[in-house]
């Protein structure tokens, strides 16, 4: 039960900030008036404004219901729709049966496409020039008559807009036609005006789509004319290129020109090929005669044609017979013998001579070969040239016919081009003028007359009850949240810690939350009623105060609040309270000159008892020199350990007085003496505050939750921290309990733990 009611305080309180915390507070940014709000925080504002809440909720729904009863007797919506078979936005002749099918996107943007140009000013404007739709009560709507009930004028503009905000064209996109609705009081011209919109709107689109067939039929006779023009200009250009050429008249007679002079070249290169090859050999020959003739030896076939000779060969007999003589006389006369030498001369001759002749029938060997080629060559030469003639006539002439031929052929490739475009043209005239005679040229049909509607289409109790009970429900729960989020006053313990980062030392629950301190007076409830919730806040306040740093640290305590009524002198008072019952020795100091307290709270009373109703001497008397000693202005309280500084008289200069070196004495000497020196301070209203709270060990700044906001607990916060005040935290006054809130869970286990004594076991 210890922990439950540790964890309790922990809760309500919030965590303590260290000692170095304490002693330097940062600043409220703007950061910190930020919301943020946690699961348990929305619960708790829902808890606390449930009944308004549910209160909206239920006038939500009562109103919806109401209005529904409404509209239905006196402004009944009929709404009567029929539809728009949208075909594949693929042009094809209307007589061949198509299966091609467009993307399904592309189809979708088609039809969105032609509910779009239902809704055009245009169409609506031609449904209003209607004779059946000027009859209707709908538009009688928008005429404006005389007393006589002539006509005066017709707000077109207003029935124009009415037909954009109830006519209704639309392309739903996995089906393949457009939905077409209206809108308005009575179901028989709500039917009436969608099937008028509806045949002006098909007529239309087909009298479109005609005028563009007929455009485009237009564009192709105009076409067509050209074409044909062409083809006559380049059928005389055939003709006159067969009038005047070989190639024509070849042609004319079923000749293949081609193979006549590919057959009479290919001879001719053949006669002149084989000259050449003659010429060529020829002209070895030559090389070898010339040689023949030039050289000084004899080859082979002239050594055999001198051979041949029977001159030479008669010589050479005779050599060989003088041979065999010249060598029988060598044999027998020896080699100087005069018929030797005569003989050897005689073969000498005979040798001579055969040279001679083998010379003779050697020139005139191979000069007369030499001039038979020459000669042969010659006739070749004139035959090679009467050829290359021939040859070059042939092959200009195969030129001048093959350009003809090649421009024959290029205007016949350009009268096939033509006539392919003439039959193209000729078969795209038949398919516009057959798909100018179809139904379905403008691909719309009708799926039939809209019915009329049997039903109302507005209002819809299914959707006004339920529309009725959320708008009432958000209503609810939006003013309860505007409510808690607009109320800018430090109410909870959490709105201290989250917009003033100033660490909370205690929460003082309400008057109206704790029972047990009825008829007490709240600055002695720590005496008078000890075991109530408000006192148990106070002793936590003390603990919270020891825990946060050491009691040498802030023995001189100055307790102040924002403005005057915040509670800070019942915390002063309650705070000495509990102190004394941990038997320390305490002074408390009432500094506040303008509203002093402790006169009527700690009452002065006589040697008889008698209270006395002014004291002689108080704190301004002390500062100002009219009191020696600190002695003269101390006195009992009537409680053991507590002792009462008085403020006596409002002086002329509360905040000098405050700052002068005797206040400084004053408080030295009480710390020296007490325990604790508590004082009661003035309000930060005025300077007397940040005086004191300069000269103080610490300082204890009250808000009210129910009258300090958080613009000005900020600012005070940051004008304690301009003066480096040591602010040990804050106390927040008159916190009250709500559903889902701090204090809540721990009245409840309070007072569970304050019932244990009935408990022995426990």
């Amino acid at each position: 039960m210890a922990d439950q009611i540790k964890r309790v305080i922990h809760g309500m309180t919030g965590p303590i900030a260290p000692n170095a915390a304490l002693m330097r507070m940062p600043a409220p940014t703007a950061a910190a008036a930020g919301v943020t709000l946690t699961p348990k925080e929305i619960l708790g504002i829902v808890r606390r404004h449930i009944w308004m809440i549910l209160i909206f909720t239920f006038v939500g729904l009562v109103g919806g219901g109401a209005t529904y009863y409404l509209l239905r007797r006196y402004a009944p919506k009929y709404t009567a729709t029929t539809g728009i078979n949208v075909l594949a936005p693929v042009t094809s002749d209307p007589r061949e049966f198509s299966t091609v099918q467009p993307q399904k996107d592309l189809f979708y943007q088609f039809r969105l496409t032609k509910a779009t140009l239902m809704k055009q000013q245009d169409m609506l404007q031609s449904l209003l020039d209607l004779d059946s739709i000027r009859q209707t009560k709908w538009f009688s709507k928008y005429e404006k008559r005389n007393k006589l009930g002539e006509l005066v004028e017709t707000s077109i503009s207003d029935a124009i807009r009415d037909l954009e905000k109830n006519l209704g064209a639309s392309a739903p996109r996995d089906q393949d036609f457009i939905r077409v609705s209206m809108t308005c009081g009575d179901a028989r011209e709500a039917a009436a005006i969608v099937n008028e919109m509806v045949r002006i709107y098909l007529a239309d689109q087909r009298e479109k789509a005609r005028s563009t067939i007929s455009e485009q039929l237009a564009s192709e006779e105009r076409q067509r004319q050209q074409v044909q023009t062409s083809l006559r200009t380049i059928q005389d250009r055939l003709d006159s290129l067969r009038a005047g050429s070989d190639f024509a008249r070849l042609n004319i007679e079923g000749a293949n020109f081609r193979d006549y002079m590919d057959q009479k070249l290919g001879n001719l290169y053949d006669e002149f090929s084989n000259l050449e090859a003659q010429r060529n050999r020829l002209q070895v020959i030559l090389a070898t005669v010339e040689k023949r003739a030039t050289e000084a030896d004899y080859d082979q076939v002239v050594q055999q044609t001198v051979e041949q000779d029977a001159i030479v060969r008669q010589l050479q007999n005779s050599i060989n017979g003088i041979e065999a003589l010249l060598a029988q006389q060598l044999a027998r006369f020896g080699e100087n013998h005069r018929r030797v030498h005569e003989t050897r001369q005689a073969r000498n001759q005979y040798l001579s001579d055969l040279d001679a002749r083998k010379i003779e029938i050697a020139e005139i060997q191979r000069k007369s070969q030499w001039q038979l080629v020459q000669d042969e060559m010659a006739a070749l030469n004139q035959q090679l040239e009467s050829i290359t003639q021939q040859l070059q006539r042939a092959r200009d002439e195969y030129k001048k016919v093959d350009d003809d031929r090649s421009e024959y052929a290029k205007w016949e490739i350009q009268r096939e081009e033509k006539q392919g475009q003439l039959e193209k043209i000729n078969a795209h005239i038949e398919s516009l003028r057959a798909l100018n005679d179809s139904p379905d040229i403008s691909k719309l049909r009708s799926l039939g007359m809209a019915p009329v509607p049997l039903r109302m289409s507005s209002p819809r109790w299914q959707i006004f009850l339920p529309a009725g009970f959320l708008l009432g429900l958000l209503a609810g729960v939006g003013l309860a949240f505007a409510i808690e989020l607009l109320n800018d006053l430090v109410r909870t313990p959490s709105d201290v810690m989250r917009h003033l980062k100033a660490p909370l030392l205690g929460s003082i629950c309400h008057v109206d939350d704790d029972d047990d301190i009825e008829g007490v007076d709240l600055s002695h409830v720590v005496r008078q009623a000890p075991y109530s919730i408000m006192s148990e806040c106070y002793r936590q306040l003390r603990t919270n105060m020891k825990l946060s740093a050491g009691a040498a640290e802030h023995k001189t305590l100055l307790v102040t609040s924002p403005d005057a009524g915040d509670g800070k002198t019942t915390v002063a008072t309650n705070l000495t309270s509990t102190m004394l019952a941990e038997n320390k020795k305490v002074v408390l100091i009432d500094a506040n000159f303008r509203r002093p307290a402790t006169g009527h709270l700690f009452p002065r009373t006589g040697e008889t008892g008698a209270r006395i109703e002014h004291a002689d001497f108080g704190l301004s008397n002390y500062l100002m020199g009219q009191c020696s000693e600190a002695e003269q202005i101390i006195r009992p309280s009537g409680l053991p350990g507590l002792d009462i500084i008085d403020s006596g008289p409002l002086p002329s200069s509360p905040a000098e007085l405050l700052d002068s070196p005797r206040m400084d004495k004053l408080l030295e000497h009480c710390k020296n003496k007490y325990d604790h020196v508590i004082i009661d301070g003035p309000p930060l209203l005025v300077s007397d505050a940040k005086t004191l709270a300069a000269h103080c060990d610490g300082t204890v700044v009250v808000f009210n939750a129910t009258s300090t906001h958080r613009g000005e607990a900020m600012r005070i916060l940051r004008e304690l921290q301009s003066i480096q005040a040591n602010t040990v935290g804050a106390v927040l006054m008159g916190v009250k309990s709500h559903k889902g809130g701090y204090f809540q869970e721990f009245y409840r286990s309070y007072l569970e733990y304050q019932q244990v004594h009935v408990n022995p076991n426990v």
